[in-house]
């Protein structure tokens, strides 16, 4: 029986250290920067947000994407 408690206090003990962990964890007081492409600039540097070449791409890969699923053939198995 003593064996079977100590195991249960290990467990415990394990679980409480794991779950108090995150209490311990320090804030980091370090200022963020915009971009990270902008560290360690002296003048306050700044990036247009204007691109909207990402958006084009998305929906290009989506329709491409319908429009594969339409072509499938239907009468295909799955042992091709």
């Amino acid at each position: 029986m003593t064996n079977m408690k100590r195991k249960l206090m290990v467990l415990a003990v394990g679980l409480t250290m794991l779950g108090a962990a995150p209490m311990s964890a320090l804030a980091d007081d370090a200022p963020k920067s915009y971009d990270g492409r902008l560290d360690d600039y002296i003048k306050n540097v700044t990036l247009d947000n204007d691109g909207t070449a990402l958006t084009y791409f998305l929906w290009a890969a989506l329709s491409a994407l319908a429009l594969g699923v339409m072509f499938k053939d239907a009468k295909r198995s799955h042992l091709d």
